[in-house]
């Protein structure tokens, strides 16, 4: 029988929740730790940004910038990891509809990745983090949001 899932998530932890008949009853489907999202972007990267010394008489250098931080990088990679985790459900019919629960602005980084399919099956979203919620007051707070 297929159902609805609900996706709790932040730019470190995810939770897909099957949900069931009963009012905060989930199976969880899937649980993810992503870590790297919490170190601080200057410990992600490699070294010092890219340099180039000036060649000739009178020439400076300049610096290569990455366009992207790796913070930002890090959580892009998660929310795409959240994000084939969705689709595959969907796509393998597993889930009718997804809510989904997600902190901003992990909420648009999630919603991009997400397949056309997934995205016709979105029923709610609310911008929250309630990752750290149990299954009860998690049931409850979707509750106050109507």
């Amino acid at each position: 029988m297929k159902k609805n899932w609900l996706v709790v998530a932040n730019s470190a932890r995810a939770r897909v929740l099957e949900v069931e008949a009963g009012l905060g009853q989930f199976t969880s489907v899937a649980d993810l730790v992503h870590p790297q999202s919490r170190i601080k972007g200057v410990d992600l990267g490699d070294d010092r940004p890219g340099h180039v010394e000036g060649q000739g008489h009178g020439l400076g250098s300049a610096a290569y910038v990455a366009r992207t931080d790796p913070h930002t990088r890090e959580q892009d990679r998660f929310a795409r990891e959240v994000a084939a985790c969705v689709n595959d459900g969907v796509a393998n019919g597993r889930c009718v509809g997804v809510t989904l629960v997600a902190s901003d602005p992990f909420m648009g980084r999630l919603k991009s990745h997400l397949s056309q399919q997934a995205r016709k099956l979105v029923l709610r979203t609310f911008e929250a983090d309630y990752t750290t919620l149990h299954d009860a007051e998690l049931a409850q707070r979707l509750l106050t949001h109507g």
